[in-house]
């Protein structure tokens, strides 16, 4: 006689359970703890001040475009007047065109990043230079040297602005450059004893 064994529907086999994944606390601790070395050893190596004179040559880059794309957009002078004392660039929407501030004309201010000034360098992008805010055609209005920009684009001379961080550094030197013709502007930086095209 044969017997023949009959499984269960509802018999339920175990199988064999999947390997754990994560990670427990003390693992994370000892990574934790690995990284904190490895970045306070890095930390001091890292200049910070190239970071804030990058992004005070940007704010000046920034403010010298919008100056020339408003005056090309309202088609009235703008001028860009700087600061030099308190770190900063006064716009004037100049409506009237005479240079001046008069009443209902906008009138704002960028000021630099801090630990940012204007500053004369120890070279200029085309030879020696005599201040921070150079150019061939420079005005002074309210006792600050200020560019205008035109409604055709074009602005009243060519100009160099010239920053550095509070520590000024050998590659802590910025320059931002404006074409006249064009009202175009780039910026360099100072590096190894010679000025180099930016990219931003």
């Amino acid at each position: 006689m044969t017997f023949f064994a009959i499984a269960s529907p509802n018999r339920v086999t175990a199988r064999p359970s999947a390997s754990r994944r994560g990670f427990s606390a003390i693992e994370l601790l000892i990574v934790c703890a690995i990284v904190g070395i490895f970045a306070t050893l890095a930390y001091p190596r890292v200049n910070f001040t190239q970071f804030q004179v990058d992004s005070g040559a940007r704010t000046v880059r920034v403010a010298l475009q919008n100056a020339e794309r408003l005056a090309v957009t309202r088609q009235y002078d703008v001028v860009v007047s700087f600061d030099v004392t308190n770190k900063r660039m006064r716009i004037l929407e100049d409506g009237n065109d005479n240079d001046a501030v008069d009443a209902g004309e906008r009138v704002t201010y960028s000021p630099l990043e801090d630990g940012v000034h204007f500053k004369q360098p120890p070279a200029g992008l085309s030879g020696p230079v005599a201040g921070a805010i150079v150019g061939s055609n420079i005005k002074t209005i309210d006792g600050m040297p200020s560019v205008i920009f035109r409604r055709d684009g074009a602005a009243s001379t060519d100009l160099e602005v010239y920053l550095a961080s509070s520590k000024e550094l050998p590659n802590d030197w910025r320059a931002i450059q404006v074409v006249q013709s064009t009202g175009r502007t780039d910026w360099f930086r100072y590096l190894g004893n010679l000025w180099k095209a930016g990219s931003i």
